[in-house]
């Protein structure tokens, strides 16, 4: 079972304690206030973060870097957000240890929820996650059941993950 510890910061607290992840497929310029919806920044601006920041043990942000950003962009502005912060730490995760199952639970995360706006960082992370499979059904020796099991997807998704990865790696 997934440990989680949930914590209510204040809005100095979070910004000091909880950094942004260095997701290498995820360049910079996402990081930026003008790429966020509107109305999620002024449902923050009025009412808070209604929904938990998903962090790691280190406190490194696995789902909520837009909430994050708006928090933070809104703060250095002078502007105050309605406290408290609402946090989940997943104990039982770490950025620095296990990148690549942190990304994962990222990934599971939002892979439902992904918006046409967010097509461009949608593909990096499918490519990423295309990359894992394909890392992990080596390491079990090409055993798709395995590899399921590992990554937490049906055989058949880590077996159209890892064909769409090898045609990648043929046509490039």
């Amino acid at each position: 079972m997934p440990q989680l510890k949930y914590e209510q910061m204040s809005t100095r607290e979070f910004l000091e304690k909880c950094k942004l992840p260095r997701i290498p497929t995820r360049p910079r310029k996402y990081y930026t206030i003008e790429n966020i919806d509107r109305d999620l920044i002024q449902s923050v601006k009025s009412l808070g973060i209604l929904i938990p920041i998903l962090v790691d043990r280190d406190h490194y942000i696995i789902d909520g870097v837009k909430r994050y950003i708006i928090v933070r962009t809104l703060t250095e502005k002078g502007e105050t957000i309605p406290e408290p912060v609402p946090v989940l730490v997943k104990e039982d995760e770490s950025f620095r240890e296990k990148p690549v199952s942190a990304l994962h639970v990222a990934y599971i995360v939002n892979k439902f929820r992904a918006e046409p706006r967010d097509d461009e960082f949608s593909e990096e992370l499918l490519t990423y996650i295309q990359d894992i499979a394909y890392k992990v059904w080596e390491i079990y020796n090409k055993d798709y059941e395995k590899t399921s099991q590992h990554l937490g997807m049906s055989i058949e998704t880590v077996k159209r993950l890892i064909e769409e990865y090898l045609k990648t790696l043929s046509t490039g």
